[in-house]
Parts: C-alpha cells; structure tokens; sequence
C-alpha cells in the first residue's frame, strides 16, 4: 500500500470512528481539506449555565435563539442564563454572523431528576417552518463517571445558526450546566482576509472518560 492509499484509508477511519473529532473529517495538515482554517483550541468550548431562582416553580429556559429572542426579554423573571467565557447576549449576537456547529456536550445538574427533562432542539424559518427535534440526556448516563448528576454526550451535534435554539424546563430551584464543544465555526471576516470563512477543531474536548478520551488521543497519533 503506498503512502497515498494509507493517508486515504487514515482519513476514513477517522470519519466514520470520530464524527465529533472535527466535524466531518480531519484538519488541512493531515489531509487536503480544502483550505479551512484550525479553530483556535482555546476558543472551542462554551459554558453555558441555567439557573432557576424560583424555590416553589418550575421554568422554561431557551438558550440560543438570536432571532427568537436576542436580549432575553422573553425569559421567565426567575431564569439566568450566564455564558462563562462571555455572555449569552455577545454570543447570540455573533450567531447573526457567524454560525457554529457543536459536537460534544457536558452535561451537569444539580439534582437528579433534573435529567428526565428532554432538550427541546429547534429551528426556526423566517417563513414560518419549524423543525423541532427532542434529545434525551438520560440516554446518555454512565457508570464510568460515577457522578450520578452528569452525563457526558461527546455524539451530541447540533448545527447552531441565528434560527436554533435549545428550550428545556428547569425545576425550582434548579441549576444546570452546558459545556458545549465546538467542532466548526463559519467566520465571515475572513472573506476579506481572502482565507477560508470556515474553521474546524482538530480534536475534541477531552469527556473525562479515559476510554472515550484515549480512542481520541489514539486516532490524531496516526497522523
């Protein structure tokens, strides 16, 4: 087998094994991927965290939605919505620009029951269409973590433009955590720049689960 056949046969490998390793194949430096730009490794993770502050009721919180509801007027008085490395404001008003896709997800509760809560994913059209799609996070609970109030997704994907929001009920006095990786991101700026307008991650955020964790590590070895 020459050296093309095996690089080839590397790239497949890794697109069928780690779909959330770089959203959709590999990075330019292993193979041609068209020109695209790395993401930058320490702007590939959002954490995103939903508090309830009603101790008596439980409420609906939308996170995303640019168009839906950009300044989170709409919100219930007793939800916040926090993003750690910004604000939920500043990235709502990129996605007008830039659109992001996720491919990982860390999900954290305070209390158990909070898990049977489905994520209600939607996607809004300015004509009027909705798609609407349910995502169970009980689906994804393992013994491995031995945090019963944890589930770590890294197959969650969800193509994040200024139409898509996350909408999901929060009981009282409930706090949840999102850590969304990021796998591309479009931006736009870069058409004046003559490069690409999308960028991708080579890698995954690491789950903490060693056997997830190590195939990662594994797969990027062979190039």
């Amino acid at each position: 087998m020459n050296y093309e056949d095996r690089i080839k046969g590397y790239e497949r490998e890794a697109e069928d094994n780690f779909s959330n390793y770089v959203s959709g194949g590999v990075a330019d430096e292993w193979t041609n991927f068209n020109g695209v730009e790395e993401l930058d490794p320490n702007d590939k993770t959002l954490t995103v965290k939903v508090v309830n502050a009603s101790t008596s009721a439980a409420a609906t919180a939308t996170i995303f939605g640019s168009v839906y509801d950009l300044t989170d007027a709409n919100l219930s008085s007793n939800i916040t919505i926090t993003v750690s490395e910004s604000s939920h404001l500043k990235v709502k008003t990129e996605l007008l620009l830039n659109p992001f896709r996720i491919v990982g997800l860390k999900y954290v509760v305070t209390t158990v029951a909070q898990l049977s809560n489905v994520l209600s994913l939607f996607e809004e059209k300015s004509t009027g269409g909705l798609i609407k799609r349910l995502w169970q996070p009980l689906n994804f609970r393992s013994a491995q973590n031995e945090i019963t109030t944890q589930i770590d997704a890294p197959s969650f994907e969800l193509l994040v433009t200024a139409n898509t929001y996350i909408q999901l009920s929060l009981a009282a006095s409930e706090t949840v955590t999102f850590t969304f990786s990021l796998g591309e991101r479009a931006d736009l700026k870069n058409v004046l720049r003559g490069r690409s307008v999308r960028t991708v991650a080579r890698e995954a955020a690491p789950t903490g689960l060693p056997q997830i964790d190590m195939k990662t590590m594994e797969a990027r070895k062979r190039f």
